[in-house]
């Protein structure tokens, strides 16, 4: 696994927090590690929320099921990343998705008691989980707009000019999610998906080659959004 506040040094939760006040934190305050296998539950929705957890490694997924089966892939939670963090204080302390271990998983979790102690005994950390909190928000709003109000070419539309952003590119990106994962994302068939990217690639607004996607008309794949 490595150095515990290593690790711990990734989560935002200890943004401009050093190595050294991690280290008299993990000192002074309970925590356990917990190991997860792909095998294996990490929760259901509607389990009780009451530890702060953080992903140390591995991935887990959270997934949102309807009564017919159909799922829509909520998050995926690499490595630094807080489950949950909304609910963890929240009148009804419920998980809303299924989490799953998608491989080997290690999480630090400390109870909610002890963690209420360590927000008010450390400004920095306070301060960091309201931004994740913020953050949480602002993700989910968008996720809602992006699963319920745009078609599936708009989705597509949309991922691939914000992948070409991030990746500060004006025609070349590289999709970092397989076809299944980003049906996942979209909420969506994979055979759905295919056809639409297949659409965008004949009318001329895109060009499809495996994870490498050419964009031929910026202004047309705007207007899909």
């Amino acid at each position: 696994m490595g150095n515990l506040e290593t690790i711990l040094m990734s989560s935002n939760l200890f943004k401009e927090i050093s190595q050294e006040e991690i280290e008299q934190l993990t000192q002074r305050y309970a925590y356990k590690i917990k190991n997860y296998s792909p095998k294996d539950v990490f929760a259901l929705a509607g389990d009780r929320i009451n530890e702060l957890t953080i992903v140390l490694q591995g991935t887990l997924v959270a997934n949102m099921v309807s009564e017919s089966g159909k799922y829509i892939q909520i998050d995926r939670l690499d490595k630094g990343r807080i489950v949950a963090p909304a609910m963890l204080f929240a009148e009804d302390n419920c998980y809303p998705v299924n989490v799953l271990p998608i491989n080997d998983v290690l999480v630090f979790t400390m109870h909610k008691n002890v963690f209420l102690d360590v927000l008010n005994a450390h400004n920095k950390v306070l301060f960091n989980f309201i931004r994740i909190i913020s953050d949480v928000n602002r993700f989910l709003t968008e996720k809602i707009h992006l699963v319920s109000l745009k078609s599936i070419r708009g989705k597509i539309a949309e991922y691939i000019l914000r992948l070409a952003q991030e990746q500060e590119s004006n025609t070349i990106v590289n999709l970092n999610l397989s076809r299944q994962a980003l049906a996942d994302k979209f909420g969506v068939s994979r055979q759905a998906l295919s056809r639409s990217l297949s659409e965008l690639n004949e009318e001329g607004l895109i060009n499809v080659q495996g994870k490498k996607i050419t964009i031929i008309n910026r202004e047309r794949l705007l207007a899909e959004e």
